[in-house]
């Protein structure tokens, strides 16, 4: 959930004195520096689990472990991140994240002992995945009270710190397994996780760095200038006005707006179990633990790529992130079919790459998405509500899925029930299509998201379907 937080913006400089402003460097290197060392070791444990957890699992006498374990995970990361918005409106970005590195680590050292998976559920799931939900909101609002002007340079830094996490970490754990086993492997990560401390340590106040403005003369005409832009960061709003004062249920009476939310929702938890999913069915084929690693490498690295190509081409040209990421579900559903319609190691390998590609226009754009589904202004309270809905949805489809492994014995219906969900997301946008696609009243076209700089998004006949995305 990375890519949804990085669109919120601190609230740290609103109560600073007129002639002072965030350093935009500085300390600010510093903090950004801990954000990136927060994702790249919370993500990379993360995306290694089936490659860490495979012989245990084997060894309990059944794999449907591993989605009810990632469902509580994601479900505890997300209810625990709307929690510390909470905790921020009270207490400080360090005291909030101390609590969420200990939980992390805590957890981390209470899994080198599981014997069972019900144990694996409470110390990974709920302990680790409650510690990593903490620190999210807490990176996130501490680096946008920091940077204004370089902030999209640093945050592409962090998303790269946290890509080369997804690339490295099945290789260096598939190496570790090998030479020391699982529990010494797990007590070497442990020791990594505890540079979270320090990454959390270093989240001073902005007050504490705050330099003097070279721009402090402003007069009211500038003001008034700047009141459109203002307008438009209404929709990078402190996390914690976003989740905690803004979760307005309301928007759920606009059949256009939870159409857009429960499509989100079911794609997104589709990718999140694919990547946790994926090593199991490379292992059923008779992989080894390198050629699974290499694999699973691989589709990270296309996923790097693909981000840094969108990255380029949304610089030049104007792209409408609904129809994008509409178009990535579909082929996403392909993609998760052919994954399970050949053992080949070529084949396997190719549709790896493939839908590490894709996978971009899911993680990428989904905030885009949601941010043009309601008005600017109102932004927060939908990722308030995707956050909340995300987090549920991760708690029963996950273990769910699980129970279709323990009935069926093949990860094939496994992946089949993941492209159903991303199947779910087309069919109801294809249905809102249908029905919206004369109505010329687009009740959001005064809003242009990141990615349609420049470009009119008044309705026309078949942009209805896009516009309200």
């Amino acid at each position: 959930m990375d890519e949804a937080f990085a669109h919120i913006e601190g609230n740290g400089k609103k109560d600073c004195k007129r002639d002072m402003v965030p350093p935009d460097g500085g300390w600010g290197y510093v903090v950004c520096l801990g954000v990136g060392f927060t994702f790249m070791l919370g993500f990379g444990s993360s995306n290694a689990f089936g490659i860490l957890f495979h012989n245990f699992f084997i060894e309990q006498g059944s794999a449907s472990g591993l989605p009810l374990v990632i469902g509580v995970y994601n479900g505890a990361l997300s209810i625990s991140g709307f929690l510390s918005g909470i905790a921020l409106k009270r207490y400080s970005f360090r005291q909030v994240g101390l609590i969420g590195a200990g939980l992390f680590v805590l957890g981390d050292v209470l899994t080198i002992f599981v014997q069972r998976t019900y144990q694996l559920v409470f110390t990974f799931g709920v302990i680790r995945g409650a510690g990593f939900g903490m620190m999210i909101p807490v990176s996130f609002t501490a680096f946008n009270c920091y940077f204004t002007k370089r902030r999209t340079a640093m945050m592409s830094a962090n998303q790269t710190m946290s890509s080369m996490a997804s690339i490295t970490f099945p290789i260096l754990v598939t190496y570790l397994l090998a030479e020391y086993g699982l529990r010494w492997t797990l007590t070497l990560i442990m020791a990594l996780d505890l540079h979270l401390v320090f990454a959390m340590l270093v989240m001073h106040p902005v007050q504490w760095h705050m330099i003097k403005n070279p721009e402090a003369s402003i007069t009211d005409n500038n003001e008034e200038k700047e009141k459109l832009p203002k307008r438009h960061e209404s929709i990078q709003k402190s996390i914690i006005k976003m989740i905690c004062e803004n979760v307005e249920v309301d928007l759920l009476k606009d059949p256009r707006f939870v159409s857009t939310l429960l499509g989100l929702g079911f794609a997104f938890v589709s990718d999140i179990t694919y990547l946790a999913m994926e090593p199991m069915l490379l292992f059923s084929y008779g992989f080894s633990k390198m050629e699974v690693a290499t694999c699973v490498m691989a589709g990270a690295i296309a996923d790097l790529l693909a981000r840094f190509l969108l990255a380029v081409i949304t610089f030049f040209v104007a792209v409408d992130s609904r129809k994008l990421f509409f178009g990535g579900t579909c082929i996403t559903i392909l993609l998760r079919i052919a994954l399970v319609s050949g053992s080949d190691l070529w084949w396997v390998f190719s549709v790896t790459v493939a839908s590490g590609v894709v996978r971009c226009s899911v993680q990428v754009l989904f905030p885009l998405v949601l941010a043009t589904a309601a008005p600017p202004d109102r932004f927060p309270a939908a990722l308030g509500l995707h956050i909340i809905f995300s987090g549920v949805l991760m708690l029963m489809a996950d273990p769910l899925i699980g129970v279709i492994y323990e009935a069926t014995g093949s990860y094939s219906y496994c992946f089949f029930a993941m492209s159903f969900c991303c199947l779910i997301c087309v069919v109801l946008w294809s249905i809102e299509y249908i029905i919206y696609r004369k109505d010329k009243r687009c009740p959001y076209n005064h809003f242009q998201s990141p990615l349609r700089r420049g470009v009119d998004t008044s309705c026309v006949d078949t942009v209805c379907f896009v516009t309200t995305l």
